[in-house]
């Protein structure tokens, strides 16, 4: 019945054209139930960048069965357009500035002002996962110095549709993300009632993939440690059964932000999604991942099917303390704690093998505790939403970790380089026709 209530509530406000004209909520719990609409802040998160990634591959009837726009990012394409990514993307971001502007306001109606404080917290966490997610799409990669680079995001902070749509500089996106996080981060509960909702360690943990992406070690390990101050669950993989279809539950105890990809049947559904062999090996058969996260298909080729949004049809795209685990311990070695990165390491993948067959890791020198870091992270995090397409950008600017993306299509060869202007998404041109903003280099 609250869930409907809650629905029923939401649907007043967001059925409206998108104008804060239109429809004003004025109590708590109208923009909660803006907050708590699933369907838009816990969904259709940008698939695009994971579509380009490298860790599955597409049979050739199944690429052509795509639509043209996945069939094109894919391969690459240099003019393709992901219109919906942005449309939607900022479809998020206009509700989290109703909310925003509406929340000092609004009659308690029964609610409190703790209540109010968290639902304020909530838009801007919503507002700046979002804006986050959209940067690593549209925005170059960031590079210290490179602030002033008029190639940042349109910074929509208010309803109003009418104000005009500008780039804001690289630096000034960056400083906004990082802005709603943080105050997001000091209004929310150290526990949401739900993952489903933001949450401190939630908000601590897009600070530290930001600042991953960013190049900014001292900061990701930072938050990394304000995260576990408050939370630091993992899994024991030994607990799960390796012959259930998905043997993850939806919003288990890892899981600090529920999300999910847009349009995943477009090429990610793991039905058709075919797992690239180079990764499979790499995970040995006391791994308990090797189960957990695969299995064979009666051709031989391997499937995915373990996303932690509990379901064998979606790709999981929030946040998780795995990856908080793996940023921390990436970070440390970057600042030379080698020592204290690899006992991190051990500490994750203890749970991830079969009970009394893990060994502590060794290592040669810091080039070789952070290669094993890495590929720790990429066997962790396959089919994880938001996060290869990003690694491969931040990587590539290194000569030890940079690689070359190849496909395979009907016979023809397409390749990414590293540090190729593709890696960062066209601006729809019906942006830029509409605002006149400036297109992103090709």
């Amino acid at each position: 019945m609250a869930i409907v209530a809650l629905f029923c509530s939401c649907q007043k406000f967001l059925a409206e054209r998108p104008s804060s004209s239109l429809a004003v909520p004025n109590a708590l719990k109208d923009l909660q139930a803006i907050i708590d609409y699933q369907a838009r802040m816990n969904a259709y998160y940008p698939p695009s960048g994971d579509i380009g990634a490298d860790y599955y591959y597409l049979r050739d009837a199944d690429w052509q069965a795509r639509p043209e726009y996945a069939r094109d990012t894919y391969t690459w394409q240099p003019t393709v357009e992901i219109e919906q990514d942005w449309s939607t993307s900022y479809n998020r971001i206009f509700h989290t500035n109703v909310v925003l502007e509406a929340v000092d306001d609004a009659s308690l109606d029964g609610m409190t002002e703790v209540d109010r404080k968290h639902i304020k917290g909530s838009a801007l966490f919503l507002r700046g996962w979002t804006y986050l997610q959209l940067a690593q799409l549209f925005v170059p990669l960031y590079h210290p110095g490179d602030e002033s680079s008029p190639y940042g995001l349109p910074l929509r902070l208010v309803a109003d549709i009418n104000v005009k749509t500008v780039r804001a500089t690289v630096g000034e996106t960056y400083q906004q993300i990082a802005s709603d996080l943080q105050e997001a981060a000091n209004l929310l509960p150290d526990r949401a009632l739900l993952a489903t909702r933001p949450s401190k360690p939630a908000a601590f943990a897009a600070l530290s993939r930001m600042h991953l992406s960013m190049g900014k070690y001292e900061e990701a390990l930072h938050y990394a440690n304000l995260i576990m101050a408050l939370k630091n669950d993992l899994i024991d993989y030994n607990t799960l059964n390796t012959s259930d279809n998905n043997p993850f539950r939806e919003l288990n105890d890892e899981v600090l932000f529920h999300a999910t990809l847009l349009g995943v049947s477009a090429a990610l559904i793991p039905s058709i999604a075919r797992v690239d062999t180079n990764l499979y090996r790499t995970y040995t058969d006391t791994d308990l991942r090797k189960e957990l996260f695969y299995f064979e298909r009666p051709d031989g080729s391997i499937q995915f099917k373990a996303s932690y949004d509990g379901s064998s049809a979606g790709t999981f795209s929030g946040l998780a303390m795995d990856e908080v685990y793996l940023t921390k311990a990436e970070s440390l070695i970057r600042l030379g704690r080698i020592a204290d990165g690899m006992e991190t390491l051990d500490e994750l993948l203890r749970t991830r093998w079969v009970d009394g067959t893990y060994k502590p890791r060794q290592w040669e020198d810091e080039d070789d505790a952070l290669a094993q870091v890495l590929e720790e992270r990429r066997k962790q995090l396959a089919f994880r939403g938001g996060i290869r397409w990003m690694d491969l950008r931040r990587l590539n600017i290194d000569s030890r970790f940079r690689v070359t993306l190849n496909r395979v299509v009907e016979g023809n060869i397409f390749t990414l380089a590293p540090q190729d202007k593709r890696y960062t998404f066209l601006i729809p041109s019906s942006v830029i026709q509409q605002s006149g903003i400036e297109q992103n280099p090709r």
